[in-house]
């Protein structure tokens, strides 16, 4: 056990170095084969039964269709619209940026691509209106957690993957999550444009001029905001699998960029290409992630953490705590695929020991993943913000502590205790 939690320790540091992630979990896995004096004759059918997954699938397609809507510009469309619904009021351009996360992360599934899309976007109209661009890009850093929680999320797509639980349930289990993380952050933006009066609003009008603009924005967007109500309604309308619901996303966003000439050729292709570099990285990823889960479960390395738990306290709050906080450093040390890979075939386990339905625990474990992403040293969002809006991941991080102390944390907590926040919408949706 010693010489494997080694290994795991030698992968961390590898990690903090910043080599690549292949690299690191490749290194790590070979070196448990050889160092545990394994036969790797395992390896390969573990490689191939795991990466051949229907489900698997569903990734690279919520990758392209976003990759393909920015290029289209119906990105774009979206944040638009959400500024016609919102944007006439107090810190409305601070909620335009969190709600615009929200629905990307609707169509992409990804926590980086929604920041670094809604960031191109929105961070030059903020900075017009008065908002210091130090906290601009904060809040679209923090945002990033939206695409963790709305449903489509490549993380619960993963979750769903190496637990054998309904992903179309954890979608729905993030979900209402992320709705009290719009609202939390939506509050937490108010009561600081409270206290900045530089920041202007929006051309304010009458009732009857606010609904005749959202209508004309409606009109506008609707073909952008057509494709969330696509995919999700055919996913949970039985009309199609996830997986199939990710294809889906991908024809209807060519057909759309193309029928409305916003679409161009080299674009196309270049989000095709940069969809094939991501997910020949992920495969790679999961592929070693895969072999070590098969690993974790021959020294009874889940086991292991779960007695050493319960030897520390029996107390049920406790040991949710403390497990939360373990996950929270896994997402501060690790981007928010490889810590869910690893986090989740650990503690399954101790998560059924404790009662916790696998919808709860998918749920937390999103909240805590994002939660990762916006907290140093790897913080995935925190550097994709940066490079987008050229502000030192320093100059802006403490802008992040109100949303992660005040909003975050509190939403993780009553997700972790009030399990009706993540099993509502699964119930709802597909019965007990």
């Amino acid at each position: 056990m010693t010489t494997l939690l080694l290994l795991i320790g030698l992968t961390i540091i590898m990690l903090l170095a910043g080599f690549p992630l292949f690299a690191c979990f490749g290194v790590g896995c070979l070196g448990m084969i050889f160092f545990l004096e394994m036969n790797p004759g395992f390896a390969v059918p573990a490689i191939f039964s795991g990466l051949n997954s229907f489900v698997l699938m569903a990734i690279p397609f919520f990758i392209f269709a976003g990759g393909v809507m920015t290029a289209g510009g119906l990105s774009a469309r979206i944040v638009f619209f959400a500024n016609s619904v919102v944007g006439r009021f107090r810190g409305g351009l601070g909620i335009v940026t969190i709600v615009s996360s929200a629905l990307f992360g609707a169509i992409s599934g990804s926590s980086s691509s929604a920041v670094a899309t809604i960031g191109i976007t929105i961070l030059p109209q903020m900075e017009k209106y008065g908002y210091k661009r130090e906290y601009a890009t904060a809040l679209v850093a923090c945002s990033g957690i939206l695409g963790q929680l709305i449903p489509p999320s490549i993380p619960m797509i993963l979750f769903g993957m190496v637990t054998n639980t309904s992903v179309a349930g954890c979608f729905l289990a993030a979900a209402g999550p992320g709705i009290l993380i719009i609202l939390a952050y939506s509050i937490i933006n108010y009561f600081y444009c409270r206290r900045h009066p530089e920041i202007r609003m929006l051309e304010k009008t009458n009732a009857a001029d606010w609904l005749r603009n959202m209508a004309a924005a409606s009109r506008k967007s609707s073909l952008a905001l057509l494709m969330p109500v696509i995919v999700l309604g055919g996913i949970y309308g039985g009309i199609f699998t996830p997986t199939e619901a990710g294809c889906v996303a991908v024809v209807y966003a060519v057909v759309v960029g193309s029928a409305t000439r916003s679409l161009s050729w080299q674009a196309f292709k270049n989000a095709a290409e940069e969809t094939a570099s991501i997910e020949g990285a992920i495969v790679f990823i999961i592929a070693f992630i895969i072999v070590m889960s098969r690993i974790f479960t021959y020294e009874r390395l889940p086991q292991a953490i779960a007695d050493g738990l319960l030897d520390l306290t029996e107390n049920r709050i406790a040991l949710l705590l403390l497990i939360n906080v373990f996950m929270i450093i896994m997402g501060m040390i690790m981007d928010d695929i490889s810590a869910m890979l690893i986090a989740a075939p650990l503690l399954y386990p101790l998560f059924m020991s404790l009662d916790i339905h696998p919808f709860q625990m998918a749920a937390i474990m999103a909240i805590n993943q994002g939660s990762g992403q916006m907290t140093p040293p790897v913080a995935t969002n925190l550097f994709t913000a940066s490079r987008v809006s050229g502000v030192p991941v320093s100059d802006f991080v403490g802008d992040c502590v109100p949303f992660l102390l005040l909003g975050s944390l509190p939403v993780l907590l009553l997700v972790t205790f009030i399990p009706e926040i993540s099993l509502f919408l699964p119930t709802l949706f597909l019965g007990n």
